[in-house]
């Protein structure tokens, strides 16, 4: 059994823009998160992933880095990054970082020198390519961020290729130089004394070859830049040679955001001899989307397919690889919002989401404030919202023929700005988050959602994650949550989802009512006792169970040696 460190940690993603103000400018900073390590580690954290701090222009909050060894000013300076290092290690707390090599921005001086002329030695750092005879872009895809993914460079007379912003051009991973340049700035950040890395929108580091048109899907004439840069044939040399020249020499947590790569895909990347530790999968939190992502055009989902979603990769889970478990984080809406009525979220709902992902078989993520209960905001105007995505959504909506409230209503539920409100803390002005003007709006609800309050309340969210942590890293059942194998059950029940945990004849069983009415079932198993649950007493006789509304049990389950 291969027991790498990270399988038993739960790691605490941060966006450090939005977590805690420590100097009264607005903006949350690295010593804002050094004043809450002990937070962290009163929550039981192992491990802090920290959203990009590098030195950037801000255009897409940090994800276009200008200067990957220096820190945004905004957040501090290197020597404040180091203290952090410091100080987390000094709680047994590790630290990783978003590790950002599709793109740059295009004020990196690497881009400088590459725009400055066609002959330049970093021209072929970038991907640079010359219109059609017609004078239109080299191709018809469409970026991320929406419009044409072709940018045109009036000096040099070509267009350079950017997946998501204008100001994010895409690095040239064909090139041996800019992969080298990576590794070297990978090995710096290593000497400092960060633990790994979340590894950003790695599937599209590989291009389609010979550039072609794609297949048009909007009136607005272009066709998804997915369709040609998307986990392409021949990104395994890449992700190979990644993995060999800066993760393999090193004990790292790597964990890959890696869109487009099916579950049959999952050995090569996340196997015993995978690319990576782990990677995110979307399949379970993007039921809501259509292969367009039109935000405006929910599909809908029932909890079949969101059972069918998890058991897909668990599954192979069973068998090789490990799992990053996560409902959500900065680039999804609030998870109770999402698979919750808005009626009916609430304590018994939340612990019932977090229960159900928590104990799957896989290492735990926990967004900043979903320990709290932290939810979507609905800003009155579109004025309100800083992501690049939203405002393209919006406005998307709005030539397709939305109203203004429709629009705004799709961006209430799917906005990435809902991850990014600023961390309540306290019922004080703008959530004890800042002494100003915070730079996003604080969700109105703090008053009645905030880590003051959730930690006075042994019954809140908060404490009930703690008990979950304690569950997993520190009780008679630690092993069987984190190496048991996993077993569905129920896979068409309608309105509960429940799954085994198995490993040395030791058995726990996950049970959840995944809607706000009474449920009853038989389950032909035998129960030692109940471990866990939402409710003060929990059911004891699963051949004749009665389920509370988004009522979850945890139970030892007898086992026949």
């Amino acid at each position: 059994m291969n027991t790498q460190w990270w399988k038993k940690s739960v790691v605490y993603q941060i966006y450090p823009k939005s977590y805690y103000d420590s100097n009264g400018d607005g903006i949350g900073d690295l010593r804002g998160v050094i004043q809450k390590l002990d937070y962290l580690k009163e929550l039981g954290i192992d491990v802090i992933w920290l959203s990009p701090v590098y030195q950037s222009p801000m255009d897409d909050n940090g994800y276009d880095i200008s200067d990957y060894q220096a820190i945004a000013k905004e957040f501090g300076t290197i020597e404040d990054m180091e203290y952090l290092i410091e100080e987390a290690a000094k709680r047994d707390i590790k630290i990783i970082m978003d590790l950002v090599v599709n793109h740059t921005s295009d004020e990196h001086p690497w881009f400088l020198e590459s725009k400055s002329n066609v002959r330049n030695s970093k021209r072929n750092w970038y991907i640079w390519r010359n219109g059609k005879e017609n004078g239109t872009p080299p191709t018809n895809w469409r970026s991320i961020f929406g419009g044409s993914c072709w940018e045109y460079d009036k000096q040099t007379k070509q267009y350079y290729l950017h997946t998501f912003s204008k100001k994010q051009p895409d690095l040239n991973w064909e090139n041996p130089e800019v992969r080298d340049a990576v590794y070297n700035m990978i090995k710096w950040w290593l000497d400092k004394g960060i633990s790994g890395f979340r590894v950003d929108a790695i599937t599209f580091i590989k291009k389609q070859e010979g550039y072609h048109d794609v297949e048009i899907d909007s009136n607005d004439g272009f066709g998804p830049i997915s369709e040609a840069s998307l986990n392409q044939k021949g990104i395994d040399q890449f992700l190979s040679e990644l993995n060999e020249k800066a993760f393999k020499p090193f004990d790292l947590l790597t964990v890959a955001e890696a869109p487009g790569v099916s579950p049959g895909e999952l050995p090569k990347y996340v196997g015993e001899n995978g690319y990576f530790s782990m990677l995110f999968e979307f399949d379970h939190v993007d039921l809501d989307l259509g292969k367009e992502a039109k935000w405006f055009q929910p599909h809908d989902w029932n909890l079949i397919q969101f059972k069918t979603a998890l058991s897909a990769s668990q599954t192979i889970y069973n068998e090789l690889g490990w799992g990053a478990l996560y409902l959500e984080n900065h680039d999804q809406p609030r998870s109770l919002d999402k698979f919750i009525k808005p009626s009916e979220i609430g304590p018994l709902s939340a612990k019932m989401l977090a229960t159900v992902y928590f104990l799957l078989k896989g290492t735990p993520f926990i967004y900043q404030g979903q320990e709290i209960g932290m939810t979507n905001v609905a800003y009155p105007s579109i004025e309100d919202y800083d992501d690049l995505a939203s405002i393209d959504q919006y406005q998307s909506a709005l030539k397709e023929g939305y109203s203004i409230e429709e629009a705004l209503a799709a961006i209430w539920k799917r906005s990435r700005d809902n991850a990014r409100s600023p961390m309540q803390w306290k019922d004080s002005e703008n959530g004890g988050f800042t002494t100003s003007d915070p730079w996003l709006k604080v969700n109105g609800n703090y008053p009645s959602i905030n880590v003051e309050s959730a930690r006075k309340d042994k019954d809140s969210i908060f404490h009930f994650y703690k008990e979950l942590i304690e569950l997993r890293k520190n009780s008679e059942y630690s092993d069987v949550i984190v190496f048991g194998k996993y077993q569905a059950f129920l896979e068409q029940h309608p309105q509960i989802i429940a799954y085994t945990r198995e490993f040395q004849n030791n058995k726990i069983a996950i049970i959840a009512n995944f809607k706000g009415k009474v449920v009853q079932v038989g389950l032909d198993l035998e129960v030692k006792k109940a471990i866990l649950s939402n409710y003060a007493n929990a059911p004891i006789d699963l051949k004749d169970l009665t389920l509370r509304p988004y009522e979850t049990v945890v139970y030892e389950i007898e086992t026949s040696l």
